[in-house]
């Protein structure tokens, strides 16, 4: 009897064992691909207490077809919040860092402002933002749409709260755009998520 309770407790500790090094491997990964890589010149000493979320998909899951160029390519909804009060406008980029050409860039929103911004689902659609051009060629969002049989490639919504106004005019490309903000980013968030095909 003693030697079934001894095998039964050593096969606790072991399945405890693996269960937390499982977990340990997964957060592991999860960190090191929540990251927003590409933009640490624009972004400099700014702190990271900027919030940024979303109805459409959770912070480190994949995004819905419906959001990508395999289904209606409708912008998702967005939440950015605890932008400081200091801040004079944010602007909204969303990228691919995973791209085999290097970052590329999917929407850039301009001239935000508030403590609260919501960008309703569809909302690059109608009409009533300052946008920037993407990588795809037109002013906007496009989805993601990553190489078929690539591994999950990583979208990165960062939000960047400026200590300038950004009414700079519709159809910037990304590259000046990031020039722009060199240098005045007070605060910055991140919302990822991850698609492939």
């Amino acid at each position: 009897m003693k030697k079934v309770f001894y095998l039964a407790i050593a096969l606790l500790i072991i399945a405890i064992l693996i269960s937390v090094t499982i977990y340990l491997n997964f957060f592991k990964q999860v960190q090191v691909e929540l990251t927003a890589p590409g933009l640490e010149s624009v972004i400099g000493n700014a702190k990271k207490t900027i919030y940024v979320s979303s109805k459409s998909f959770s912070n480190g899951s994949t995004i819905p077809a419906k959001y990508t160029c395999d289904g209606d390519n409708t912008s998702p909804q967005i939440t950015i919040s605890n932008v400081p009060p200091q801040a004079k406008s944010v602007v909204l980029i969303v990228y691919d860092p995973d791209a085999p050409g290097g970052i590329f860039y999917h929407w850039i929103v301009y001239n935000l402002s508030g403590l609260v911004i919501n960008l309703d689902e569809g909302e690059s659609q109608r009409g009533k933002l300052l946008q920037g051009l993407n990588d795809f060629g037109f002013i906007g969002y496009g989805g993601p749409c990553p190489p078929k049989g690539d591994k999950p490639h990583r979208y990165v919504f960062v939000a960047l709260a400026l200590d300038i106004e950004s009414n700079w005019g519709s159809g910037l490309h990304p590259e000046d755009v990031l020039e722009k903000v060199k240098g005045h980013v007070i605060a910055y968030g991140y919302l990822i998520g991850f698609y492939s095909r």
